[in-house]
């Protein structure tokens, strides 16, 4: 299976400032003069501010680490990415019954303070190339000329400078025999964020809970078991995890994708902060839709199975999907999220019965398991 590795899941953005992002999401027209001008001295301050920080906590002693992104590729080449960071020395002491430990836990991914321009040596097999993160520290590295077999394969970044301890990474290259690749998000479709329950609910979930105590939903590791082991004679299918959060938190799903024996697979996160269409994050439409056409190119002997949850906009961006690739879905299952999305599924769930592609909105996996083995996507148990 020959791909083209430009089609490959989108990584963290390169190579373009933040601050110019941001401008750039300003409209146009002469009353957004001043504003620009305002904001481009606030975030280019900004920006300044963060690069000194990084400077004197590296003269402090502070560690550099790179967090490594799940990566994709095939036989021939592997797109990975990463993220070079100073981090906080370890705390001496374990105040895990604290309240006040647990928020700190929770907001010290996002209190990142990032080393732009880093230098790191990427080591995948007899292959090693030298990176450079760009100025929000992210890396994007294309490896060609491989030849991987399919499976995980271990990529070993190192920053050279300034010097750090190595850190350890994962290429997943799919089986070109397996005609089904499932992709899925993550919050509310595979663990309660609690949106269902209210933004309190969900602010309580996200910053006073436990990241080691959240489990997921009733029966969604055996859908996805199921779904990646098919029926006999099929070999394992690929599955991709493609969510709007953001990529500080991607140690945590990957360990919690690990602790709960979901199939492997890579996490396509996002970039929180200014953005081409957004002073927030890209919105999750622009995200998915353009992962899932790139996904399509990518596989092109692959038809998908799409699992998302009503909460959002899952629905309507897999009905585009469909009818943008008509025949390349089998089958679309939305778990129930409350009721907030109630009107979106409807409009969904007509979109996808005129594409002729199966739909199953669930409380839970069981009415999904059901149907997959109906379909033929899973052997009966």
């Amino acid at each position: 299976m020959s791909l083209d590795p430009s089609l490959a899941p989108a990584q963290p953005p390169r190579g373009r400032p933040w601050a110019a992002k941001a401008l750039k999401a300003l409209p146009a027209g002469p009353a957004a003069g001043v504003a620009r001008t305002v904001l481009r001295a606030v975030l280019l301050a900004f920006e300044a501010v963060e690069r000194r920080a990084a400077w004197l906590l590296l003269r402090l002693g502070w560690p550099v680490r790179v967090h490594p992104f799940s990566g994709f590729g095939t036989g021939g080449w592997a797109l990975l990415g990463g993220r070079v960071l100073v981090e906080a020395p370890p705390r001496v002491g374990d105040a895990r019954s604290s309240r006040w430990a647990v928020l700190r836990s929770n907001l010290l991914p996002f209190l990142s303070v990032e080393v732009p321009g880093a230098r790191v040596r990427v080591t995948l097999g007899e292959r090693e190339v030298m990176a450079r993160a760009d100025r929000e520290g992210y890396l994007q590295v294309r490896l060609e000329d491989l030849h991987l077999p399919p499976g995980r394969h271990q990529v070993t970044l190192t920053p050279v400078r300034p010097a750090g301890k190595p850190a350890l990474g994962v290429v997943h290259v799919p089986d070109p025999a397996a005609d089904v690749a499932v992709v899925s998000d993550v919050d509310d479709t595979i663990v309660d964020s609690g949106i269902a329950h209210g933004l309190g609910a969900t602010l309580r979930t996200m910053l006073l809970q436990e990241q080691s105590t959240r489990v997921p939903l009733t029966g969604a590791p055996e859908l996805y078991r199921a779904l990646a082991q098919g029926t006999p004679g099929t070999v394992e299918r690929p599955f991709f995890y493609l969510s709007t959060s953001p990529w500080n938190l991607v140690g945590y799903l990957q360990g919690f994708l690990t602790r709960h024996r979901f199939p492997d697979g890579p996490l396509v996160l996002t970039d929180w902060g200014p953005g081409a269409d957004s002073l927030l994050r890209v919105s999750s439409r622009t995200h998915k839709l353009s992962t899932l056409r790139q996904l399509a190119q990518a596989l092109p002997h692959s038809r998908f199975v799409l699992i998302g949850d009503s909460g959002q906009q899952d629905p309507a961006i897999y009905a585009d999907f469909c009818a943008e690739h008509p025949g390349r879905v089998l089958a679309v299952y939305i778990r129930r999220a409350g009721t907030a999305g109630d009107q979106r599924v409807e409009q969904a769930e007509r979109l996808l019965d005129e594409a002729g592609v199966p739909f199953v909105l669930a409380e839970d996996t069981d009415a999904m398991l059901r149907h997959a083995v109906e379909l033929g996507l899973v052997a009966p148990s």
